[in-house]
C-alpha cells in the first residue's frame, strides 16, 4: 500500500506492534475526549486564501533559539523509541538531521544522549523532568551540555502520571530486553512490574511532585542552556514561565495523557501567544498530521510546531525511512498550502488567512459536522479491510509468505557471519517471520539474535579436522568425502530437522555443497531460494590450490550453475553485481553492509567499563615489552607501586568526581580484526609497526642506547610525548595465529605493544568504538568483496586504514573516512602522520573519525533492507 499521508503510519504501526507498546504511544488519559479534540479542533479552523500572488519560490526555513531550521515542523520528545523499532531514537536522530529539523531526546529514551549524539550532526534538544534526587537532574545537564544539545525541554505538567487506562489493563512496563539508557547505572533506570501500570508506580516513585516556579530558577543556576517550559496551557502561566525566565513556551497537554477535558492545543495556543506578546516564541505540540495543521497554528502565533505520535508510528512502520518519510510529507503539505493560500514566507503567514469558529457571528457548517454517516461507513470499511490484510489469508505469523516462515543457512560459524545473523533479525523484526538460523557452532551470536523469541538456531555437526599422521594418498579420499557428508547431513536438517520455510536465504561462500544442497531442499519442500554473494567461493579455494587446479575449475562450474538456479540474489557491491550479469548470468541485487544498532560510538562511561573489564589483560606480560612489562620487578604486573585500582583507573581513563575522563598521555588504542589466513597479510601489520617505532626514535634523535626504562616510566608519569605509545588489539581466531603471536613475542619496539584477545559479542562494539583506529587487512579472493570488519568500525565511528583492492573504494573514502595502503611502509608513513599530536593536536585523525561518523549517520542495516533485501524477498515468496 502506498502511503500518501501521515495519519496511514498509524494503521501499520498497529498490526506491527504488540498490543501493550501499541496501546501506550497510541492512548489517552481516561475518557480520551482531549485525545479526539486534539485532532478535531483543526477542522474548526478554515482558510481564508489570498489569490494572484506570485508563489513560486517560497522560503519555509526560520530560526529556533537562534538555530536556523529547515522548515517550522520539528520532533517532540518521546520515550522508549526502540519498542518501535530496533535503531529507535537513533533514525530519528538521523532522520531529523537529514531533514535539517531539530529533534527532542526524551529524558525516558532507550538511547542514552551520548548514544544520541554520536548518530552525527544535528540540532537537538533535550527533555528533562525533575526528579526528586537533584543530583540526577544536575548529572543529566551536564551530560546533555558535553553531549552537544542546545536546549532542555522542561515537562511541568507530570507531577504524577495521568490515568491511562489502557496501560492499566495492560500492566505496561519496558520490555526486559530495553532500558532507560540515560539512567544506567542507576535505580532511575529500572521499571518494574506493577498490579496496574509499571510506567505509573515508577513516575510515583521518581518525580518530584513538590516541583514549583522557583525549580525552574534554580535549573538556571546549573546550566547555560536555553530553557523551554513545556505544558502551558494558560495565558497565567505563560506570563509566569517568562518572569521565570524561560527562553520560550511550548503549549503542551502531554499528548492528552495527562488531565482529560483539557483544551486542545490548538484551542489554546492563541490565548499563550497573547500572554507573552513576543517576549519569547511560542511553540505547539498535539494533532499535527497535516501541513495544513502546521499553518493553522502558525497563523495563531506558534513559532513553530512538534510532532511525537506521527514520528514513532512511522518509526514502527519503516524506521528511520519512515521518520524522513512523515517529515518530507508534512514539509509537502506545508509547502502547498503556503503556496494555496498565498504565502511566500513565514513572515506573510498571518491571523487573517484563517477564520475559526470563535470567530463566527452565525453558526455555519463546518468539516466536522458535515457527512457523518458516510465518515463511520468509511472508518468501518477501513478497519474490515485492515483486519482482512492483518489476516491475509495466512498463518499467524508474518507478513510475507503462507508459511511465515524463511530460513537462514550458513556452512560456517554463525557466530562469525555478522551478515547472516542480521539477515535473521530483520526477517524477524522488520518481516515478522519465523527464522530458523541452519549453521555451524563455535562462537556464540550476538545477544539480540539469542533472545529473540522468532529465531530459532539449528547447530550443525562440525566436520573433524583431518589428521596430521594420514597418508597424502587419502588426502583426495578425504577432500571428495568431505562435501559428501555436508550434504547429507545439511540436506537432512533442511528437509526434515526444520520447519517448512517460504524461502532459503543461503550465504556463498562456501559454494560447495551448500548450494546444491539448499537447491535440492527448495525443490523438494516447494520453497524459494535466494543467494547472498558475499564472494565467489571458486577464488577463495585458488588460493591454496592454484587458479588452474581441476578442482578449481569443478567448483566454479558448481557455484556457476546452482547459483544461476536460484530465485533471487543479493551481493555486496556494484563490482560483484557487474561481474554477476556480465560473465555469470545472474541479475543480483546490491545490499551494502551496515552495522546493527549494537555497533555505536560508546560513551566515556561505556569506554571506561570496558577498559576496567579488560585491564588485566592488556596489562599482563605476554613476552611483548611494553610500557606496563618492560623494566625491572618494580614496574611489572603484580608490583604494588604499578597496580591500579580497576574500579576508579585504567591505562586509558581515570574517575574523577563521579565523571571519566581520558587520559591525556594515554596509549593510542589500534584494532585489527583478522581471520589469521593467507588472505590477510598479518606481516604488514608487524613491519609496520616495527618501522613506525624507528620513524619516531628517528624523528625525536632517540637512538638505540637511550634508556627504555626511562621512557616508558615517564609515559606513564603522565609526561606528553609528541607521539603516543601504539598498542594494537588483535581481535580474531585462525590458523595462523598462532605463528604470528610467536613472531609478536620476539619484537622488541619501544613504543609499540601487541594483545591478541577474542572478545565477547557485546564487548567487540564497544572495543571498536573506544578505539583510536581501524586496520584492515582484507585482501579480498576475488576483488569484488568488501571487508564487514571495516563497516562494524564506521558503525562505531572508527575510522580505517585498508589495504588497497580494486573496489575497497566503494567504502573507504580516501582522506574522508579512512586511508588506503599497499605496503606496510605506506602504513607505517600513516600511522606517523595520523598520531602526530595525540590526542589533543592529532587533527588528521580527528578529521577522519568525523569522516567516519558521516558515514555511520548515511545509513543503516535496516534501511538498507528495507529498500534492497525485503522487497527481492517479498517477490520472489510471492512467485513461488
Amino acid at each position: 500500500m502506498e502511503i500518501t499521508n501521515v495519519m496511514e503510519y498509524e494503521v501499520i504501526a498497529k498490526q506491527k506492534l504488540p498490543k501493550m507498546v501499541y496501546d501506550y504511544y497510541a492512548s489517552g488519559a481516561e475518557d480520551q475526549w482531549t485525545l479526539s479534540e486534539n485532532r478535531n479542533a483543526f477542522s474548526r479552523i478554515l482558510f481564508r486564501p489570498r489569490i494572484l500572488i506570485d508563489v513560486s519560490l517560497i522560503d519555509m526555513t526560520t530560526t529556533v533559539l537562534g538555530f536556523k531550521i529547515s522548515m517550522p515542523i520539528m520532533i517532540a520528545p518521546t520515550a522508549m523509541q526502540k519498542m518501535a523499532h530496533p535503531e529507535g531514537e537513533y533514525a530519528t536522530a538521523r532522520a531529523a538531521s537529514a531533514a535539517g529539523t531539530i529533534m527532542t531526546l526524551s529524558s525516558w529514551a532507550t538511547s542514552s544522549v551520548e548514544e544520541v549524539a554520536s548518530t552525527g550532526p544535528g540540532i537537538r534538544f533535550f527533555q528533562l523532568y525533575v526528579y526528586k534526587d537533584r543530583n540526577v537532574v544536575a548529572q543529566l545537564v551536564r551530560r546533555a551540555e558535553r553531549a552537544g544539545f542546545k536546549a532542555i525541554a522542561l515537562t511541568v505538567d507530570t507531577p504524577r502520571l495521568g490515568r491511562r487506562e489502557a496501560d492499566i489493563k495492560n500492566r505496561f512496563t519496558l520490555p526486559p530486553f530495553l532500558t532507560l539508557k540515560n539512567f544506567e547505572g542507576l535505580d532511575l533506570g529500572k521499571m518494574n512490574q506493577a498490579d496496574d501500570s509499571g510506567l505509573a508506580s515508577y513516575v510515583a516513585g521518581q518525580i518530584d511532585r513538590s516541583l514549583s516556579w522557583k525549580d525552574v530558577k534554580w535549573l538556571q543556576t546549573i546550566t547555560s542552556l536555553p530553557i523551554l517550559v513545556k505544558g502551558v496551557l494558560t495565558a497565567e502561566d505563560a506570563r509566569l514561565s517568562i518572569q521565570a525566565g524561560a527562553a520560550g513556551i511550548i503549549v503542551s497537554n502531554h499528548g492528552a495523557r495527562q488531565l482529560d477535558y483539557v483544551p486542545a492545543t490548538i484551542m489554546a495556543l492563541e490565548e499563550v501567544v497573547k500572554a507573552a506578546q513576543g517576549r519569547v516564541p511560542v511553540f505547539l505540540d498535539g494533532g499535527v498530521r497535516r501541513g495544513t495543521d502546521v499553518f493553522k497554528a502558525l497563523a495563531l502565533g506558534a513559532s513553530g510546531v512538534f510532532i511525537g505520535r506521527p514520528v514513532v508510528f512511522s518509526l514502527a512502520a519503516e524506521g528511520q525511512a519512515g521518520v524522513r518519510k512523515v517529515l518530507q510529507m508534512l514539509r509537502d503539505e506545508f509547502e502547498l498550502t503556503m503556496a494555496l493560500s498565498g504565502c511566500r514566507s513565514l513572515k506573510e503567514i498571518t491571523r487573517d488567512h484563517i477564520t475559526t469558529d470563535w470567530d463566527l457571528p452565525h453558526p455555519r457548517p463546518l468539516p466536522s459536522q458535515i457527512g457523518q454517516y458516510q465518515y463511520w461507513i468509511s472508518a468501518l470499511r477501513f478497519e474490515f479491510e485492515s483486519d482482512f490484510r492483518r489476516g491475509g489469508g495466512r498463518g499467524k505469523k508474518g507478513e510475507m509468505g503462507k508459511r511465515g516462515r524463511a530460513a537462514v543457512v550458513v556452512l560456517g560459524d554463525i557466530g562469525r557471519s555478522p551478515r547472516m545473523q542480521y539477515h535473521a533479525l530483520s526477517l524477524a523484526r522488520q518481516a515478522s517471520l519465523e527464522v530458523d538460523i541452519v549453521a555451524y557452532g563455535g562462537s556464540d551470536p550476538h545477544a539480540a539474535v539469542l533472545e529473540h523469541p522468532s529465531i530459532h538456531i539449528h547447530q550443525l555437526v562440525q566436520w573433524p579436522a583431518v589428521p596430521q599422521k594420514l597418508p597424502k594418498i587419502l588426502y583426495p579420499f578425504m577432500l571428495l568425502l568431505k562435501p559428501l557428508v555436508q550434504f547429507i547431513m545439511l540436506l537432512w536438517f533442511l528437509c526434515v530437522r526444520i520447519p517448512v520455510p517460504d524461502v532459503f536465504i543461503v550465504q556463498n561462500p562456501p559454494s560447495v555443497p551448500t548450494l546444491v544442497a539448499v537447491k535440492w531442499a527448495s525443490w523438494l519442500r516447494g520453497s524459494a531460494f535466494i543467494v547472498d554473494w558475499h564472494n565467489f567461493g571458486y577464488t577463495l579455494l585458488a588460493l591454496s590450490l592454484g587458479r588452474g587446479s581441476r578442482f578449481v575449475a569443478v567448483y566454479r562450474w558448481i557455484e556457476r550453475h546452482y547459483g544461476k538456479m536460484a530465485d533471487g540474489s543479493l551481493c555486496v557491491t556494484k563490482a560483484m553485481q557487474h561481474e554477476l550479469a556480465q560473465n555469470w548470468g545472474v541479475k543480483a541485487n546490491i545490499l551494502y553492509d551496515q552495522p546493527l544498532e549494537f555497533f555505536r560510538p560508546p560513551s566515556l562511561e561505556e569506554k571506561h567499563n570496558l577498559f576496567c573489564r579488560l585491564d588485566k589483560k592488556l596489562r599482563q606480560c605476554e613476552g611483548v615489552q611494553d610500557h606496563v612489562t618492560q623494566g625491572n620487578a618494580s614496574n611489572k604486573i603484580g608490583s604494588t607501586e604499578m597496580r591500579i585500582n580497576e574500579l576508579h583507573e585504567t591505562l586509558f581513563t581515570t574517575l574523577v568526581g563521579g565523571s571519566v575522563i581520558e587520559k591525556s598521555n594515554r596509549p593510542a588504542v589500534i584494532v585489527s580484526s583478522t581471520s589469521w589466513t593467507p588472505d590477510e597479510d598479518f606481516g604488514i601489520l608487524l613491519e609496520a609497526a616495527v618501522m613506525y617505532d624507528r620513524r619516531v626514535a628517528a624523528i625525536l634523535n632517540e637512538g638505540d642506547l637511550d634508556n627504555e626504562q626511562l621512557l616508558w616510566q615517564e609515559m606513564c608519569n603522565a609526561k606528553q610525548y609528541l607521539y603516543p605509545r601504539l598498542l594494537f588489539i588483535i581481535t580474531g581466531k585462525g590458523p595462523e595465529k598462532e605463528k604470528y603471536e610467536e613472531k609478536i613475542r620476539k619484537l622488541r619496539l619501544k613504543r609499540v605493544a601487541f594483545r591478541t584477545m577474542w572478545l565477547l559479542a557485546e564487548d567487540y562494539p564497544l572495543l571498536l568504538g573506544s578505539a583510536d583506529l581501524g586496520v584492515c587487512l582484507h585482501t579480498s579472493s576475488s576483488g569484488l568483496d568488501l571487508p564487514m570488519k571495516v563497516v562494524d568500525m564506521f558503525g562505531c565511528g572508527l575510522p580505517v586504514c585498508a589495504v588497497s583492492y580494486s573496489c575497497i573504494e566503494e567504502l573507504v573514502k580516501v582522506e574522508r573516512n579512512g586511508l588506503l595502503f599497499s605496503s606496510s611502509s605506506e602504513l607505517a608513513d600513516e600511522l606517523v602522520m595520523l598520531f602526530k599530536g595525540f590526542p589533543n593536536e592529532s587533527n588528521a585523525l580527528k578529521s577522519l573519525r568525523n569522516g567516519a561518523l558521516e558515514t555511520r549517520a548515511s545509513a543503516s542495516w535496516a534501511t538498507e533492507w528495507e529498500e534492497h533485501a525485503k522487497p527481492l524477498i517479498s517477490e520472489v515468496i510471492s512467485r513461488n
